[in-house]
């Protein structure tokens, strides 16, 4: 038995293994077992760490940090997220303004056939300025 605490010793401390169901694979032994001896290894100190709470895993304290460097990494935006829909928004929304206004004109223009062509030629602007707007959100881009 003094061998089985040796290797889990051996496995938290050098191999830096957290994993019980990979210790008690390694062993030969069940699960229940490994977590056992864990708990009496730490009460000794011969371990410094902890047991999660589902018992998956045994973290140590005294882990050391790597000697990597960090390395910082730029955060880049990508390419369909750099554009701007305002520019399309307000022309549609101004295209439709047009086109209502000119709409209203027609309606109530009566007997004047000047109110009537102004108000058809507003009408077709607002169309053609809110077509445009609908086209330059289209320009959008999907993420591929």
């Amino acid at each position: 038995m003094t061998t089985i605490r040796e290797k889990i010793v051996h496995l938290v401390t050098v191999d830096d293994l957290s994993s019980v169901q990979m210790m008690s694979s390694e062993l030969g032994i069940p699960e229940e077992e490994v977590r056992t001896i864990l708990t009496e290894l730490t009460e000794k100190g011969t371990v410094n760490g902890q047991l999660t709470e589902d018992g998956k895993r045994y973290f140590r304290h005294d882990a050391k940090m790597s000697e990597a460097p960090v390395i910082e990494r730029k955060q880049s935006v990508p390419d369909f997220m750099k554009f701007d829909p305002r520019p399309g928004k307000i022309a549609a929304i101004f295209g439709l303004a047009l086109a209502t206004i000119g709409a209203y004109g027609l309606v109530n223009a009566g007997d004047s056939i000047q109110m009537e062509n102004f108000s058809a030629v507003l009408t077709l602007i607002g169309v053609v300025v809110t077509i445009a707007g609908s086209f330059y959100l289209t320009l959008r881009k999907t993420p591929s």
